[in-house]
C-alpha cells in the first residue's frame, strides 16, 4: 500500500479519555492558559439553567459528547524552534520568532485552552463547592452490591466520599491535545470548533495573529477610561457589542479613517489589514496609529469627567463624530481640516471642556428644529420620520460621500453636495476655534517647516565649524505654538537641550 504524507500540515494531535480530576487539577494548579485576546472569544457567563444542564450531561452518561481541546505548549515550542532553525525565508522567520516569543512567554503554563473554557470553568466551580447543582432530571448513583440509590444534587462536599471519588476519577471526558501548530492554525481550530455558536465577522477577524490586532486589543483592554467610555455609550450592539470585541472594531474603523480620511466602512479593507499577515498588504502608517491612540485617550478622558449621565444620551455615532472633530485640528494633512488650514494646527489641552462643548453642539445638531417631519392625527401632532437631509439622519449611516445637506431643510444650517456629515462637523468646529483658544481648551501648535539648521546657524552668526554638538532649539516649543523663526530660536549644547525638552525657556542675559 502506497504511503501518503501531508507536507503542508502544521498540526499534529492526540486524543483520548481523561478524568475530570485531570482537567480540574490542571486548572487549580494554574497550568491552563486562556487567551481571550488572540485565541478565544470573551467568556459570557452561562445561565444557571445551562450550568445544570451541562453538569447533568457530564454526570449522567454523556460525558464524551463534548470535547475539550488543548494545545500543548512545550511540544509546540520544540517544533517552532526546529522550524526556525530550518527556515530560509526572512518573512517567515519573523513570524516564527513572534510565535516562539508568545509561547515561551506563557511561563509555567502547560496547555492553551482552544475549546472548552466554559466547561472547564463549570467543572472547577462545582468541585470547588461553589455551584449548587440542581439537575433537570435525576442523577442517581448506587454502590455496587448495596441496596438504595443516592441522588446527586447540591454542592460537591455534601456527597458521600465514595461518590465524590467516583465523579472525580471514574467519569471519562474526551480531550484532544494539539502538539504542534502556530497561532494561525490554532485560531482556525478555535473558530471551526465554535462554528455551532454564532460568531460575528469581527470576532473571527480580530482573532487572527496579526500585530495590528495585538495593537488594537492592547489599546482597548488596558485603558480603563476607554473601556468605561465604550461601556456607557448606547448602540454598542451586534458586531459592536463589547462581548463581541466591538470596541476593537470601532477603533479599527477610526484607525483606517485616520489613515485615509475618505474611508467609508470598507469591510474588505478591514478584512485585509486585520486578517492573516501577508507581505503585500499596505498597513496603516505608524503616524496614523499614534494619532488614533492619542485621540481615543483624549476622548475617553473627556467622557469620564463629563460623566455617565451625559455620555449615555449619545450613541456610538456621536463617538465617531467626536473622533472626526478632534482629527480635523490634530492631524497634519487631514483632508477636511486642510480646507480651512486648521489641520495639525492645534492640540487639545483641556479634553474635558472640549468633550463637554462637543456634546452640547451634538445635541443641537441631532435635535434641531426640522429634523422630524410631523403630521397631525385626530388633532394630535405626531413625529413621523427623520428628514432625509437632517444631520440626525446622516448620523445613522457610516457612508458619507453620498450625504447631501440643504440649508433650511431638515434643520440644516449649511449647504453641502457630498460628505455632508463630515462637512457639517467641520463647519461647526471652525466657528468655535477662536473661543476655544481664548478659553484654554485648545492651543496652537507651531512649526519647524521652512528653515533648516544651517540657515539658522547663519542667522545666529555661528560658523559651521563651531556647530558640532549644538542643538537648534525653539525657545517657545513647537508643541506650545512656537515657530522656527530667528526670534524664537537659539542653539544649546545637546545635554541642556535634551534636559529642557519641550519646556518654555528663560533666556539667560
Amino acid at each position: 500500500m502506497t504511503k501518503v504524507r501531508n507536507v503542508t500540515s502544521k498540526v499534529k494531535c492526540t486524543y483520548g479519555e481523561k478524568t475530570i480530576k485531570w482537567i480540574y487539577s490542571l486548572a487549580k494548579a494554574n497550568k491552563l492558559h486562556i487567551d481571550n485576546e488572540r485565541l478565544q472569544r470573551l467568556k459570557k457567563r452561562w445561565e444557571t439553567k445551562k450550568v445544570n444542564s451541562y453538569l447533568h450531561t457530564l454526570f449522567n452518561g454523556a460525558s464524551m459528547k463534548d470535547t475539550i481541546q488543548l494545545a500543548k505548549i512545550s511540544t509546540i515550542i520544540i517544533q517552532l524552534e526546529k522550524d526556525l532553525h530550518d527556515c530560509t525565508d526572512q518573512y517567515e522567520r519573523v513570524y516564527l520568532e513572534e510565535n516562539l516569543e508568545y509561547f515561551k512567554g506563557l511561563g509555567k503554563k502547560e496547555y492553551i485552552v482552544l475549546d472548552g473554557q466554559h466547561r472547564i470553568h463549570e467543572i472547577v466551580q462545582y468541585f470547588d463547592n461553589i455551584t449548587d447543582f440542581n439537575p433537570p432530571s435525576p442523577v442517581k448513583l448506587q454502590i455496587e452490591g448495596q441496596h438504595g440509590e443516592y441522588s446527586v444534587h447540591g454542592v460537591f462536599n455534601d456527597l458521600p466520599d465514595e461518590f465524590r471519588e467516583y465523579l472525580l476519577n471514574e467519569i471519562p471526558i474526551l480531550v484532544i491535545i494539539y502538539e504542534t501548530g502556530d497561532l494561525k492554525e490554532l485560531v482556525n481550530i478555535f473558530i471551526t470548533s465554535n462554528s455551532m455558536m454564532a460568531m460575528t465577522m469581527h470576532e473571527k477577524r480580530i482573532l487572527n495573529y496579526n500585530p495590528l490586532n495585538r495593537w488594537l486589543t492592547d489599546l482597548c483592554n488596558y485603558d480603563t477610561n476607554l473601556k468605561w467610555m465604550f461601556s456607557k455609550v448606547s448602540s454598542m450592539s451586534g458586531d459592536y457589542h463589547l462581548d463581541n470585541k466591538g470596541d476593537t472594531l470601532f477603533v479599527a474603523e477610526m484607525l483606517l479613517w485616520a489613515d485615509n480620511n475618505l474611508y467609508e466602512n470598507d469591510v474588505s479593507r478591514l478584512d485585509e489589514v486585520l486578517g492573516p499577515v501577508y507581505s503585500n498588504v499596505k498597513y496603516p502608517k505608524e503616524s496614523s496609529k499614534k494619532l488614533t491612540k492619542d485621540i481615543f485617550k483624549l476622548m475617553a478622558d473627556g467622557c469620564v469627567v463629563v460623566g455617565e449621565k451625559t455620555v449615555k444620551k449619545f450613541s456610538k455615532s456621536s463617538l465617531y463624530n467626536l473622533f472626526y472633530t478632534m482629527a480635523f485640528i490634530m492631524q497634519k494633512g487631514n483632508h477636511w481640516g486642510s480646507q480651512y488650514n486648521i489641520d495639525g494646527k492645534y492640540k487639545i489641552v483641556n479634553p474635558e471642556r472640549f468633550v463637554s462643548k462637543f456634546f452640547d453642539a451634538e445635541l443641537e445638531r441631532t435635535k434641531s428644529d426640522g429634523t422630524y417631519i410631523n403630521y397631525t392625527f385626530k388633532g394630535k401632532q405626531i413625529k413621523r420620520s427623520m428628514h432625509d437631509y437632517s444631520f440626525a439622519k446622516h448620523n445613522a449611516d457610516q457612508k458619507h460621500k453620498q450625504k447631501v445637506s440643504i440649508k433650511g431643510e431638515g434643520g440644516s444650517k449649511y449647504e453641502f453636495t457630498d460628505y455632508a456629515r463630515l462637512r457639517y462637523l467641520l463647519e461647526d468646529l471652525k466657528k468655535y476655534l477662536t473661543a476655544f483658544e481664548k478659553e484654554g481648551i485648545i492651543s496652537k501648535v507651531g512649526s519647524r517647516d521652512g528653515t533648516s539648521r544651517d540657515e539658522m546657524l547663519v542667522a545666529h552668526k555661528i560658523p559651521l565649524s563651531e556647530s558640532e554638538g549644538l542643538h537648534l532649539d525653539e525657545i517657545n516649543p513647537v508643541s506650545k505654538g512656537g515657530e522656527r523663526t530667528f526670534e524664537n530660536t537659539q542653539f544649546l549644547n545637546a545635554k541642556t537641550n535634551i534636559n529642557m525638552s519641550d519646556r518654555t525657556k528663560k533666556i539667560a542675559k
